[in-house]
This record gives C-alpha cells, structure tokens and sequence, in this order.
C-alpha cells in the first residue's frame, strides 16, 4: 500500500534520485521514492566521470558498483581525421577518484537503486505522479500500476525525473534551451573491433572530418560491446541520411577512422533518436520542491558529464535538505 505520508518524496530512480534518497534515507528520514517505469530499464548516457564515484561512495552505494563487473574507465581519447589524442585520469594534480566506469544503464541504475533498497529506501516502480499542489506540505496526486490515483503527503518534493522532466511540466516551469537545437542517433553494438591498439579503458569522442560540430561516441561496455552514437544539428545530419543506410552507419561511412575501426560491427537494436533535447526552466526550485539534474537543465552530453552533475545535485540537495528539515 502506497504511504499517505513521507518526509521526503523524490521523483525518479535514476542515479540522481536514488544517491539523493539514500543520503536522505541515511540521515533518519522517510523517503519515498515514485519511479513510472520498471527497471531494468534503457536508458542513454553511459560513460561516467571519476567523481561521480564520490558521490555513489557518499551514499553507501559504492560497493554494489564495484562488484557489479563494469567496464573500468582510466580516461578519454579524442581523434579527428589524422589528428589523435588522449589523456588518463590518474594524471591528476589533486586528491580525488582517478578511475571509475562505462556502464549499460539499464543494469548500472537497477544496481545503485537495489543497494538503496538494501539500505532501506522505500522505492515504488511503476507509479507515476500526475499532479502537484506546491507549498508548504506539498501533496502529489500518483497514479498506481493498477491505474488508480492515490494522494501522498510530503514536506518537501524532490524530482529527479530526468528527460521526464515531471515539475516543469506539471508546474509549467519549462523554458526553451539558449543551446542549438542537437539531435543524437545511437545504438549498441557488437564491435568486432580487431585493432589491437584500441584503448577498452577510454571513451572515444571522433570528430567528424568536415563538419566538426557533429562528433561520435564510441564506449566499450564489455568485451565485445560499445555504445555508438553521434550528435549533431538535424540539418547537418540529414546530408548523410539519403545514403541508403541507417543515418548513423552513413555517418560512420563518411568518417574514415571510424569506417575503418568499425567495419566489422553489428548493431544489437535498431538505432534510436533524440531531438531537441536540450532544456531550461525559469527556476530549480520553488515551495515545497526543487529540481536534481536533467530534470532542471539538460546541457549538450560533451565529456559524460551528465550523470556526475546528476548525482552531484543530489549530494547538494540532501546536504540542504537535511539541514532545512532538522
């Protein structure tokens, strides 16, 4: 039975969400987490940054992660025509995490919220919030997986929703992005790569030969699967999409290097895309609620940052939070 009270009500059960109810969770309140999908569920954005692990270890989730089995990441390389590069993270002139990991989300979200459950934190799949009344004693109006709609209480409202992006709809808070309008073609795949000299540890980022503001994103997940995808202005992408193949796999085509790596991969589903992804709102926060990550503003995926801005939110938000509710 869904909870007519809770300290805490955070939106989402993504990464955000759940570092953010588990340091709630771990500071003796009452969190309740309401996630519309079920998990394992696909999500994009699967290359971390070091110091999201600082957040993850913040939160008692670290540990679920480390045995997880997840590809380790030491750093980036970066190529465009005849030009190369890369750099390593253990490089590095201050304290801090210089290793962490490139992750299928699918899996990697369904760990940390696990361990949060583990550490007691009340989280119910498949419930979606419909409406919110802000103030003081928000209340939220949640639809249930059998379709009935249930009032929850709460002293204050935290969404993590992500693309969702649930309060800004709800509470007409969105604003348009100041940031080109980007779209992203991208899938997984079996890679097949035989070049000895590719580095497994390192997200690679290719520059396009002659438009370069179009680049791809190459991350191993395993032995023998990446991430692949590419992002780019819809206008700019479309040149390519006449080619006869799938815009990406002509994209690729038209990229030497990566013609050239990936000439024996395979995709494992259909490519997939996203436009327009970019978003603002007029406020992070407001009575009663405030926003943790994509849910607040989404910024062009440069340099996998999402999930570590994501999560490094959340830390903020429960330090706050905490604070104000005592």
């Amino acid at each position: 039975m869904l909870p007519a009270y809770a300290d805490v009500v955070v939106i989402g059960a993504g990464p955000s969400g759940v570092v953010a109810s588990s340091l709630l969770q771990r500071q003796g309140f009452r969190v309740l987490v309401l996630e519309k999908a079920q998990f394992p569920r696909f999500s994009i954005g699967e290359s971390l940054l070091p110091q999201s692990m600082e957040f993850m270890e913040e939160a008692g989730l670290l540990d679920a992660v480390h045995h997880a089995g997840f590809q380790l990441k030491n750093g980036a390389a970066f190529t465009r025509g005849e030009e190369s590069g890369w750099f390593n993270f253990e490089d590095k002139f201050t304290p801090g995490w210089a290793t962490t990991y490139q992750v299928e989300r699918a899996h990697f979200d369904k760990v940390l919220a696990d361990a949060a459950v583990a550490q007691g934190v009340d989280i119910r799949y498949q419930h979606g919030v419909v409406a919110m009344k802000p103030g003081p004693t928000p209340v939220l109006t949640v639809e249930t997986p059998s379709g009935d709609m249930r009032i929850v209480q709460t002293s204050f409202v935290l969404d993590a929703s992500g693309f969702g992006r649930v309060l800004p709809r709800l509470l007409d808070i969105e604003l348009p992005s100041d940031f080109p309008c980007r779209t992203s073609v991208f899938t997984h795949i079996e890679d097949n790569i035989s070049d000895l000299g590719f580095d497994r540890d390192k997200i690679l980022i290719t520059v396009h030969p002659e438009h370069r503001d179009i680049w791809f994103w190459l991350i191993p997940l395993g032995p023998n699967k990446c991430s692949f995808g590419v992002v780019g202005e819809e206008a700019v992408l479309q040149h390519y999409a006449d080619r006869g193949a799938d815009l990406l796999w002509a994209l690729r085509d038209a990229t030497p290097s990566l013609h050239t790596l990936l000439s024996e991969a395979r995709p494992l589903f259909d490519s997939r895309k996203i436009s327009g992804y970019s978003c603002n709102v007029k406020s992070l926060h407001g009575e009663g609620f405030a926003l943790l990550g994509n849910a607040g503003e989404f910024l062009d995926p440069v340099f996998s940052s999402g999930v570590t801005i994501a999560v490094k939110s959340a830390s903020l938000a429960a330090g706050v939070l905490g604070r104000q509710l005592q």
